[in-house]
């Protein structure tokens, strides 16, 4: 009698009592979700970006701010080829406050795969370094 009460109590519990787990395949939308982006302590906006044309034309992209706006921002943008990632040509620009550095250039290409760097410097109003942050683009091949 005990082992039935038992087998009745489990049985209960496992059909009653269970509760669905369901894994994202990728196939179905899983909620709201956006672009996952580190969060930095200074640094509020960096990105970079690359696009090369038919011709050969890089156009190289970085967009940098701080969050505070007595913050200033250092934004250097460099086109690095691969095969030890050397940089080829690199750019700055600065801005203070919750102002976009901002820098688009073009530079012509010989075939290979390419990234940019850009790398942003917050200093605060002494001059002194508070944060130093870099992300590259996707590679993209010409």
């Amino acid at each position: 009698m005990k082992k039935f009460i038992s087998i009745s109590i489990l049985a209960f519990m496992t059909v009653f009592l269970a509760v669905p787990a369901y894994a994202a395949d990728g196939t179905q939308n899983a909620g709201i979700q956006g672009v996952i982006t580190p969060q930095y302590t200074y640094v509020s906006t960096l990105t970079p970006g690359l696009e090369i044309n038919s011709l050969g034309t890089a156009t190289c992209v970085g967009i940098a701010s701080a969050y505070d706006s007595s913050h200033t921002t250092k934004l250097t943008v460099e086109l690095q080829k691969s095969g030890g990632w050397s940089t080829i040509k690199s750019w700055s620009a600065s801005s203070t406050g919750a102002s976009l550095a901002r820098i688009e250039e073009d530079y012509y290409v010989v075939r290979g795969t390419y990234r940019v760097c850009a790398t942003a410097k917050v200093y605060n109003v002494s001059g002194t370094l508070l944060e130093s942050q870099s992300v590259y683009s996707d590679t993209v091949t010409y």
